[in-house]
């Protein structure tokens, strides 16, 4: 009973010295110029997740998560005075949200610099040129979907002028069919003629008649 009890509490313990050592802390932001570029420096225990949203060149925001403010967390600006406004907010229990307000900040480079390793550079947002590639490419997505849907418009309506002629000449050829089919106008006549003899009325067949009595 007593061995289980140890093993129940070594557990325990070795749980919360993992979770104690997970804790992710942000110490400071730096916002540096260097050689007329502009580099966000984010020193923390250990790396997070992060995401940047570009509201405009002079605004964004920075979505951390897997992270969370330090008590005495400090802000510093090296070789620039033009940041307007910095600031940083707790998003959740493991999360930060970093607005920062300064002259186009969007191409700022972010890197985390964190005691057990070397400073690295994060690539949260695309290139220029490959933003550019990308509009043109959805551009040309769009006008081959709207080229496809013409195309597929023209199939379903055809002219009108053709059905009418298609319904035309199906009418004349089976008005040739039965007129085929009819008999002509003489045919009764001719008919009749067969068992009439010529020239043959009521008055010479009464004559005959009165002959033969």
């Amino acid at each position: 009973m007593l061995k289980k009890f140890i093993l129940i509490f070594t557990l325990i313990l070795l749980g919360g010295v993992k979770v104690f050592a997970a804790d992710n802390y942000l110490n400071s932001v730096i916002i540096e110029n260097s050689d007329d570029a502009v580099s966000i420096v984010l020193r923390s225990d250990d790396v997070a997740k992060i995401k940047k949203e570009i509201e405009s060149p002079d605004k964004i925001i920075l979505n951390l998560k897997g992270i969370m403010q330090s008590p005495d967390i400090s802000t510093l600006y090296k070789n620039t005075s033009k940041v307007e406004a910095l600031t940083i907010q707790n998003e959740g229990k493991n999360g930060l949200k970093i607005y920062i307000d300064a002259p186009d900040i969007a191409k700022a480079n972010i890197i985390f610099d964190t005691p057990n390793s070397a400073p690295l550079v994060l690539k949260t947002g695309i290139s220029e040129k490959r933003a550019v590639w990308s509009i043109i490419s959805i551009v040309l997505l769009l006008i081959a979907m709207r080229s496809a849907r013409n195309s597929q418009s023209v199939l379903k309506l055809p002219d009108k002028n053709e059905l009418i002629k298609e319904r035309e000449k199906a009418m004349y050829k089976t008005f040739q069919k039965e007129v085929k089919t009819l008999p002509s106008i003489n045919y009764r006549l001719k008919a009749y003629s067969k068992h009439v003899l010529k020239g043959e009325t009521i008055r010479s067949y009464e004559n005959r008649m009165s002959s033969k009595i």
